[in-house]
């Protein structure tokens, strides 16, 4: 934690940034944070894809486990893509 001092420094800061650059503070308060679902997202259909190909495989389809792979690199790709924005 931060000490009585520091915490009145850091507003300080803040205060000064804010009357000195407004638009700049704007930008970090403004930011949309969907990354957070986004990522979920992708994470759930990684394991939905991973779980297919697995279960394709025990029961013997290949054509399903080729689904499952593909599906399985098509959301590592979302997922690549969305980072490097």
């Amino acid at each position: 934690m931060l000490s009585d001092a520091e915490q009145r420094r850091l507003a300080e800061i803040e205060s000064s940034l804010q009357a000195e650059d407004p638009v700049f503070v704007q930008r970090f308060d403004a930011q949309p944070r969907p990354r957070r679902r986004r990522t979920l997202a992708v994470s759930m259909a990684l394991l939905m894809a991973v779980t297919v190909t697995a279960m394709a495989l025990v029961v013997g389809s290949v054509p399903a486990a080729v689904i499952g792979l593909i599906a399985a690199g098509a959301t590592i790709g979302l997922w690549a893509t969305g980072r490097s924005r």
